[in-house]
C-alpha cells in the first residue's frame, strides 16, 4: 500500500494536475496527497483537479493544508512534516514524495522507487542529471559540507543530498515522525535532515537514476533562491551524528545525460553579478577578514572555498543579518567563479571538476578528523 505526496506553493495547476493524476493511476498507488502551503486559491484550484483526477482514476486524492508543525522559518519543512506525521498515523507502507512542479513526471518514477523497495531497502532516493549550473547548493554546500563532516560516510555518495524526490518505508516514516530535529526542520533545510536522519537507521539507501532528468522551472538571480542556500547552510552545519561507514548503500549504473542539458543555463550570471554589486559593509568586512579574506578581492576559486567553508560552517548564524548576507555573497561569487572559468569548457569537465571538489572536501575532512 504505497502513498505519493506533492507538497505545493504556487505552481502552474496544468503541471500539478498531470503528476497527481499520474501518481493516481499507478497500480501501487492506494492514496494520493497534496499538501499546501496555504490555503488560498491556489489550493482551491488543486482541489478541484483532484476531484477530477480522484473520480477519472478511481483513487482517493487528497488536498490540504500543511500545519504549523518546526521551530524555523514555515516552508517546505512543515508541508514534509505534515505529510510524515499523518502518513505515520495511517500505516502506509510506503511513501513516496515528489515536488509538484516536475513538468516530466512519469510511472517510471514511481516504478524506479517501488523496485528499489522491493530490494529491500528503508529509503529510495531519485538522482538525475542536472544542467552543469543547476544544483549551486548541492554542489557548493551541501555536498562538500556533509563531505567535510562525515568523511567515509554514505553521505558524500549521495547525489543529490537535497532532493525531494524520495521513497520511504514504512519504519523510515515513523522513525522521522517522532524525530525532534526533522520536525524542527520546518524550512527549506527539511531535505538536508531527511537525508542525514535516515541514513542512521541503518535500514538501507537505494539511489533510483531518473535518466531524463527533473524538468522544472529554473531560476533567474541567485537571489531567487538565497532563503533556500541559508537555510540548507545551517541545516548542514545542524546535523548531528555519523552513518555508520557500513551502511548499506546502492544505486543504478551511469547513463548519459540528455544533450539539452548539457546547454541549459540554470541562472542569470548578470542579474547575480548585479545582485551582490552593493558596497560591503565595515560589520560585513569584519567577518570576511576573519575568514581569511581581503574584501576587495572576493573571487572565490576552488581553493579559496576549501579554505574558508570549514570556518563557516562552524561560525555561521541563520539569524544574523550580517552573516547571512557576507555567506550569500560568498557562495554567489564561489558559483560565478566556477560558471566563468569551468562551464565553458564543456559539460563533462565542468561536472567532472565538480566531482573532483567533493573528493578535496572529503579528503580534508578525512585529514581533520
Amino acid at each position: 500500500m504505497s502513498l505519493v505526496v506533492f507538497p505545493f506553493k504556487e505552481e502552474d495547476t496544468s503541471v500539478v494536475r498531470r503528476n497527481l493524476e499520474t501518481a493516481a493511476r499507478h497500480p501501487r498507488v492506494r492514496e494520493v496527497w497534496a499538501v499546501a502551503a496555504s490555503p488560498g486559491a491556489m489550493m482551491s484550484e488543486v482541489e478541484d483537479a483532484a476531484a477530477d483526477v480522484a473520480s477519472g482514476a478511481g483513487t482517493p486524492v487528497r488536498v490540504f493544508p500543511q500545519e504549523r508543525i518546526g521551530s524555523l522559518r514555515s516552508g517546505k519543512g512543515d508541508g514534509m512534516n505534515t505529510a510524515i506525521a499523518h502518513a505515520a498515523e495511517r500505516g502506509f507502507e510506503r511513501t513516496h514524495f515528489y515536488d509538484a512542479d516536475i513538468t516530466n513526471f512519469d510511472r517510471s518514477w514511481i516504478d524506479g522507487a517501488e523496485e528499489g523497495a522491493d530490494r529491500g531497502y528503508g529509503v529510495v532516493r531519485h538522482r538525475f542529471p542536472r544542467a552543469a549550473t543547476d544544483a549551486m547548493i548541492t554542489w557548493m554546500v551541501t555536498r562538500p559540507g556533509l563531505a567535510l563532516r562525515f568523511p567515509g560516510t554514505v553521505l558524500p555518495r549521495l547525489g543529490q543530498p537535497l532532493g525531494g524526490e524520495i521513497l520511504l518505508t514504512r519504519s523510515a516514516v515513523e522513525s522521522l515522525a517522532v524525530n525532534d530535529r526533522v520536525r524542527a526542520r520546518s524550512d527549506w533545510g527539511i531535505d538536508t535532515m531527511i537525508t542525514h536522519a535516515t541514513t542512521l537507521l541503518d535500514i538501507g539507501i537505494y539511489e533510483h537514476h531518473a535518466s531524463d532528468g527533473k524538468r522544472h522551472a529554473l531560476y533567474g538571480s541567485l537571489t531567487d533562491i538565497e532563503e533556500m542556500v541559508l537555510e540548507c547552510l545551517d541545516a548542514v552545519a545542524e546535523v548531528e551524528g555519523s552513518p555508520d561507514k557500513g551502511t548499506r548503500f546502492d544505486a543504478d549504473p551511469p547513463a548519459g545525460v540528455p544533450a539539452d542539458l548539457k546547454t541549459t543555463v540554470g541562472y542569470d550570471v548578470t542579474a547575480t553579478r548585479r545582485s551582490i554589486s552593493t558596497p560591503i559593509t565595515d560589520d560585513e568586512s569584519v567577518i570576511i577578514q576573519q575568514l581569511g579574506l581581503d574584501p576587495s578581492d572576493l573571487e572565490i576559486d576552488g581553493e579559496r572555498w576549501l579554505a574558508i567553508l570549514p570556518r563557516i560552517l562552524t561560525e555561521f548564524e541563520l539569524t544574523n543579518a550580517t552573516w547571512r548576507s557576507v555567506f550569500f555573497r560568498l557562495w554567489a561569487e564561489r558559483v560565478i567563479n566556477y560558471t566563468t572559468h569551468w562551464v565553458p569548457l564543456g559539460y563533462d569537465r565542468a561536472i567532472s571538476y565538480l566531482e573532483g571538489t567533493i573528493a578535496e572536501f572529503e579528503s580534508q575532512g578525512t585529514t581533520s578528523a
